[in-house]
Parts: C-alpha cells; structure tokens; sequence
C-alpha cells in the first residue's frame, strides 16, 4: 500500500474546515475547562498551609466554595467542549461516508469486477469511522492535554524545581518504550484491518450465495472457513490489545515509580523544614494528574498509527481513478434522432480484448436486435452506450455527437439500459417500480406494472403494490422481476431502451406478448434487445450479430 504517511492527514482538512470556527469556540471552551483543572492544586496549597495549619474556619469555608465552584464549572466547560466536539465528529463522518460512497457510484464496472463487497463495506463503515474517530478528536484533546502538561510543569516548576526533577526524570524513557509499543501497534493496526474486511468478503459471499451453499451442501465447509477466518481476527485482536495494554501499563508503571520517589523527596524535605506539607500536597496533585493527559497524549498517537492504517485504506478508494467523467462543457441531449453508432470502438479488460474495432449504427426508432453467443461482448455494447464504460480508442456516438461530450445525467435519462439480472431493493414492489421516478404517484406506477405484464402477480398478492419483494426480490420468479425492472422502465419513459437478455426467463407465448408490448408502448422510439436467442431476431427491424468482440454480420431483415 503506498498511502501511510502522516502528512496524508492533512488531507481531511477539507472535511474539518467547514466547522472551523465551531472547533476554534470549542477548543477555547476546552481550555477554560483545563485552567480551572490546574487551579484546584494551588488551591489545595492553600487550604494546607494558610487554612488547616492555622486552624482558620472561615478560611475552610472559603476554600471549600473555591474549589467547589471551581470543579462545577470545569465540568460544565468539559460537558460543553466534548458535546460540541461530538456534534461535529458527526456531521464530519457523515461528510466523509458521503464523499465515499458518492465516489464508489462513479467507478466503473471493471472497479467492481476486481474488487471484494466485503471489503468495501469495512473500508466504508470501520474505516471510514476511524479516520473521523482520530481527526475529530485530535485537536480538542491534543491542545487541552498540551495546555494542562505545561501549565502543570510551569506550577511544579514553580513549587520546587528540584522535586520537578525527581519527578520528571523517568519520562524520557517511558516515552521511549511507549514508541516501541506503538511501532508494533501500527504494524498489528493494518493486519487488524485486513483480517476484518476478509471476515466481512466471507460473510457477504455466501449469504449472496446461499442458494449455492445450499444446493451443494457447502454449508459446514462455508461455516469451517468463517471460522478460520475469524480465528484470524481473533489472534490478531488479542495481539494488538495484549500491545495495546502493555503500551500503556509499562509507562504508567515508571510515572508510579517517578511518584513514589517525589514522595519519599519531598517528605524528607518536609521533615527537614525546607518544604511546607501544602507545597507537597499540591505537587503531588499535579504529578498525580500529569499521568492522564501524558497516556491520552500517548494513547492519542497510538491512535493515530491505527487511523493512519484505515486512512490509507480510505484514500485508496477515493484515489482511485474515475475512468468516466462529465466535461465541464458536456452538451444537453434529450432525443435521438438519426442514429447510435460505433466508429472503430476497441476496449480491454484486464489486458483481454473484449470488443475489437466494432463499427456498425442502428437507425433511431427501429426495433434491433445484438446476437451472438455468451461471452461475445454483447453486454459491453450495452455498458458503452450507457456510459457506464468509455471504449480505449475509437468513439460511440448518438446522432453524431460523441457520448464523452454529452452530459451523463441527460445521457442515462434518454437511454435506460435493463440487466440481464435486474436488481431490486429490498422493499415493496410500488417502491421499486417507482425507482425510476420516486414522486410519482401511484396511479402511473400501477398503469406500467400493467402494461409490463404484472395485472395476474398483483392479483395473486394480497398486499399488491404493497408487498414486499425480499433481498434482491427474490421472493419473486426471474420473469417477474424482468417484469417489475420492466415496468419501471416505462415510468423512466426513455428515448432509446436497451435489454439484456429480456426473454431469457419466459417461454415462447410470453416472449412474443413481451416484445408485442414493448413495440406498442415505445413505437416511434428506439428499442435494443440483446440476447443469444436467434428467434427473437425473427422480429426485428434491424439485426447485428457479434462474435468474439467483432461484429460477423450486419442485417436489415426483408
């Protein structure tokens, strides 16, 4: 992975500047909360040496109100600084899944053909919430624990410099051993990340699959390979938190060791009359204290080496390249008129030749049809003229305007392609037919369930509409979801509509009443069905036959 370096933390600025001045108000609110946090030592100074010892009561009273008052409103300050920080921290993960998940729908089909599902779910959800974990509570803590630690040396400092000494002089090595620690977390941090998001491919791919696992019987070997790879985790997990809390508990161990020793020093002092108990008292308050911020500040950079492993994970989504994009002078289109034409349109995957200098044009408001066998580049027809892929070399162009010069919204409104395997959400079927155009009303979503063919599923179905279709509607047959993906196509009402494999689930009677309400309800507009079956060719206006990647025949049947 090329990414891990700390200056790419500077790369979230963009999501932290547009809270800056509600971070700035926050930090101030949070350093007023550590002033009045340094202010109870010297008060406990105070009530030692010039109250207790002299036995003053009203004094007592006094000091007691002082440091009351004082605790009640660092926690206020504390309570407001954290709550705002946590409102931003929000609306920065927010911002930042966002960014994300807008970037993930711009790649191409050939991201996702190489990419693992599980995989981009832990980099959107853990990694994603790691990141703006860290970023969000860098600055609040980073600059309240540095205030605190100075002010507390300065006071120490102030007290007696000599005890400061002694209290400060094994620092320097529990810092050192902390950063061994934290050079092991860091390497621990990445493999954690990995051994997660190899969990979650696990998970996704079989219950996408579970009609696979099932129908070879799969399931204990399924079950016998999450385990290992859950064992995986789990080793990984014990080793980071076993680091973890080494790296914390051996530094502490020493600053308990600094404590003893001010302890023993400043009693002698005392007992030798150079120290008053307050001064003491006080000191050890401070040094008691200084423990805390110094292990957040610790455990704050330890933090950091794990959220630098999940930015890393995070900017490698969100670099890598978007293969289509609008110009920023793309032309509005809204009809075709003439034509859609291939002029000498190559494209690779992987180094593999999928269409190898394809030309050939079909006439606007014509019926084709896209022969060929399985794996011939018929579909990748489809992608191009949809731009969901742009070709190597060569140009697709509608009326004889290249696509990559027409903008994409106005592209896939005026030509709506269906998959072969079309995919519905989880929810009813008006919402799914309805998809193409979410405000409609439902009285046009029920007239194109009609006219796709879905009048005798709506009657068997109590709820209708209503009813809900399942995890990629499969509580529905393969013609039926044809059919729903259908319907919603009539609701788009697109100028040119391009289906994959349309008849592949119906039999005879229903692939000619489809194809009969297909050219009813588009005539005078450009319908491209693509399929592997010749009989649907039969009917067409205009046939081109494509095999390995080349076009074998252009027809224009009699």
């Amino acid at each position: 992975m090329k990414y891990q370096n700390w200056r790419d933390f500077l790369r979230m600025k963009c999501f932290v500047r547009p809270y800056a001045w509600h971070l700035g108000l926050m930090i101030l609110i949070g350093l007023a909360g550590s002033a009045l946090g340094l202010a109870q030592p010297y008060l406990s100074k105070y009530l030692v040496d010039n109250v207790l010892i002299r036995r003053d009561g009203h004094a007592l009273v006094v000091s007691a109100a002082l440091m009351f008052a004082a605790t009640i409103a660092g926690s206020i300050l504390s309570y407001v600084s954290g709550y705002g920080y946590m409102r931003v921290s929000a609306s920065m993960l927010l911002g930042m899944r966002t960014k994300v998940y807008a970037h993930l729908h711009a790649l191409s089909p050939r991201f996702y053909a190489r990419a693992r599902l599980g995989d981009l779910v832990s980099r959107l959800n853990g990694d994603v919430a790691e990141v703006q974990r860290i970023s969000g509570d860098f600055f609040l803590s980073t600059v309240t624990n540095v205030l605190f630690i100075a002010g507390s040396l300065g006071m120490m400092i102030w007290f007696d410099w000599k005890l400061f000494v002694v209290g400060i002089v094994l620092v320097p090595f529990s810092i050192a051993l902390f950063r061994l620690f934290q050079i092991r977390m860091n390497l621990l941090a990445r493999e954690l990340r990995q051994r997660s998001a190899d969990i979650g491919t696990v998970f996704v791919e079989t219950l996408l699959g579970f009609r696979l696992v099932a129908c070879f019987n799969s399931s204990e070997y399924e079950l016998e390979r999450f385990r290992g790879r859950n064992g995986s985790f789990v080793s990984t997990l014990l080793r980071f938190q076993s680091t973890s809390m080494l790296g914390q508990s051996v530094p502490g161990t020493l600053f308990t060791a600094a404590t003893i020793a001010v302890f023993v020093y400043g009693g002698q002092q005392i007992i030798a009359g150079q120290m008053t108990l307050g001064t003491l008292v006080a000191f050890m308050a401070l040094h008691s204290r200084l423990l805390s911020p110094v292990q957040s500040l610790m455990g704050l950079s330890a933090s950091l080496s794990s959220g630098r492993v999940s930015l890393a994970r995070v900017l490698e989504l969100l670099d890598t390249p978007i293969e289509v994009t609008e110009r920023p002078d793309a032309l509005a289109v809204s009809a075709v008129r003439q034509s859609i034409a291939f002029r000498n349109v190559t494209l690779l995957h992987d180094g593999r030749t999928v269409l190898d200098d394809v030309s050939f044009e079909i006439p606007s408001g014509t019926f084709s049809v896209i022969v060929g066998p399985s794996g011939g580049g018929k579909s990748t027809i489809a992608d191009l003229m949809v731009r969901l892929l742009d070709p190597d070399s060569g140009v697709v162009m509608i009326d004889g305007a290249d696509l990559r010069a027409l903008r994409l919204r106005d592209l896939r409104r005026t030509v709506v392609l269906i998959d072969q395997s079309p995919y519905l959400f989880h929810g009813t079927l008006f919402e799914n037919i309805a998809y193409a155009r979410p405000c409609v009303h439902r009285a046009a979503a029920e007239e194109a369930a009609q006219a796709a063919g879905l009048s005798d599923l709506l009657q068997r179905l109590p709820e209708g509409l209503d009813t809900v279709v399942g995890e990629r509607g499969l509580t529905l047959s393969a013609g039926e979801r044809q059919r729903v993906a259908i319907a919603r196509a009539f609701l788009s009402n697109p100028e040119v509509l391009i289906l994959d494999e349309p008849s592949a689930a119906l039999d005879p009677e229903r692939e000619t009443e489809l194809v009969d309400t297909l050219r009813w309800k588009f005539h005078g507009k450009t319908l491209i069905a693509i399929t592997h079956k010749p009989a649907l060719a039969s009917v067409a206006d205009h046939i081109l036959y494509i095999k390995d990647g080349r076009v074998a025949e252009h027809a224009v049947p009699a």
